[in-house]
């Protein structure tokens, strides 16, 4: 959801007058300290910990822009009424590349959000950033899991808190669809597979479906695909091999990989299963993910692979789609090999700190909290969060809150995304490269995975 995880939240065209009220970079605050009116207003007794922050001021700079960016700006509100703090928040689409030039540059800001674990280890190494305080690692032992501490720690050391989350191993179709035709969600991977070879039996010859996938977005085209493999590598192997494959102690190419790769290739290079109302296979490569959803809803495709802040899509191309187990929209967890076996993939943001002033202390510190966590939810649906102790009642559907059970149920095999942990060269270089090409240029699986395997940095 990195510029690849933030990508996956929205595609939203920036207007000239959103410009103009979020600054001349893409997205930035210069809210001043309040007066002591709206500081009255706030309860402030949860805040008194960070103690009297009047006239400090704290930078922010993250990839959320628009109404993502508008709303995390205003999650901070009752931090700055309660201490006084000024928090100026600035969003970018180009923070993975702006941020370490900033860095370099001596112009880095005091907290910065990242989408990738890679670019958060890269950051670490330039000796710029600054290990989380104390306070903050006694809030993520508390309120997180073992998991999202690792994945913000760099060598053993907690740098970074995890601000949301992410879970993508879902599947997208219509309920009134499947109660039409008589369709039941499937529990197990094979039987995913039988209902693959029904619906494309069902509508032999005609211009529907079974599946609709598009991977086009831009710079960022490819990783909608990169999703797919990742989710084939945690169900046909095991973690052990998936941790291997992404610090690469095992080739990117290792005959496990290729192996899942061909699972998934069953259904994506079979014109029979794919893309409905856009083409063939190769039509994938150009189909934008934003559209992928379209053919669900116009009866040309029945399921698609995508994460439950897809429903933002559905509710931008009409506002009367009902999202709902039983409406016109819905998700099922993507199925294991075995029933109930349904790992899950996931993402998340983190945030971390180039100063060890005391109001950016502060502010961090915030930021590992679940009243903060409930602050962005209130501001914002379509997201959710790794805290444990959030208020799960402010989150804002039904989606919403199915996913945050997923992701803190402790039965859940939770993976990280594969890309968002690999060096950036890969992760959101040659991985959505080639797995383009793997459509656009009808490679094969083997190709597609030597040439990724063949552009592994040698020094890492």
């Amino acid at each position: 959801m990195s510029v690849h995880n933030t990508n996956k939240v929205l595609a939203v065209v920036i207007s000239a007058a959103t410009l103009v009220g979020m600054g001349a970079c893409g997205g930035s605050s210069n809210s001043s300290a309040p007066n002591d009116s709206a500081k009255n207003s706030a309860k402030c007794g949860d805040y008194k910990q960070y103690g009297d922050l009047k006239g400090k001021t704290v930078t922010m700079y993250a990839s959320w822009i628009d109404e993502e960016g508008s709303a995390t700006d205003k999650s901070f509100d009752a931090f700055r009424q309660c201490t006084g703090a000024n928090v100026k928040f600035e969003g970018s689409r180009d923070l993975a590349v702006q941020l370490p030039v900033r860095v370099k540059s001596g112009s880095a800001p005091d907290v910065a959000v990242v989408p990738q674990p890679g670019l958060l280890r890269s950051m670490v190494k330039t000796g710029k950033a600054k290990p989380a305080p104390d306070s903050v690692v006694k809030n993520v032992e508390k309120y997180y899991s073992k998991d999202w501490k690792e994945y913000g720690s760099v060598d053993g050391k907690l740098y970074g808190v995890a601000m949301d989350a992410s879970s993508k191993s879902f599947i997208w179709y219509s309920p009134k669809k499947f109660k039409e035709k008589g369709y039941t969600v499937p529990q197990t991977w094979d039987e995913m597979m039988d209902l693959t070879k029904k619906i494309a039996k069902d509508n032999k010859g005609g211009n529907v479906k079974p599946w609709s996938v598009g991977i086009e977005g831009g710079s960022d085209t490819g990783w909608p695909a990169t999703d797919w493999l990742e989710d084939a590598v945690i169900r046909f192997t095991d973690a052990d091999t998936y941790n291997k494959w992404v610090s690469h102690e095992i080739p990117f190419n290792d005959p496990k990989i290729l192996s899942s790769f061909k699972e998934i290739g069953k259904i994506l290079k079979n014109n029979d299963y794919v893309n409905g109302g856009f083409g063939d296979s190769q039509s994938i490569a150009s189909t934008a993910w934003q559209d992928a959803g379209n053919p669900l809803i116009e009866g040309t495709g029945y399921m698609m692979h995508m994460a439950p802040f897809y429903q933002t899509n559905f509710k931008s191309a009409d506002a009367n789609i009902k999202i709902d187990p039983d409406g016109d929209a819905w998700v099922f967890q993507m199925p294991g090999k075995e029933k109930g076996s349904a790992p899950m993939l996931g993402g998340g943001d983190f945030a971390f700190a180039f100063s060890d002033r005391p109001e950016v202390k502060a502010f961090l510190t915030y930021l590992s909290t679940p009243q903060w966590a409930n602050e962005r939810a209130k501001q914002l649906g379509g997201w959710v969060y790794p805290n444990k102790a959030m208020d799960e009642s402010l989150l804002g559907s039904k989606i919403d809150k199915l996913s945050y059970e997923a992701l803190t149920n402790p039965k859940t095999e939770f993976r990280f995304d594969a890309s968002d942990l690999m060096p950036s060269e890969v992760g959101s270089g040659s991985f959505w490269k080639k797995m383009t090409e793997y459509f656009a240029q009808n490679k094969s699986e083997k190709e597609t995975l030597d040439a990724i395997e063949a552009s592994w940095p040698k020094d890492k």
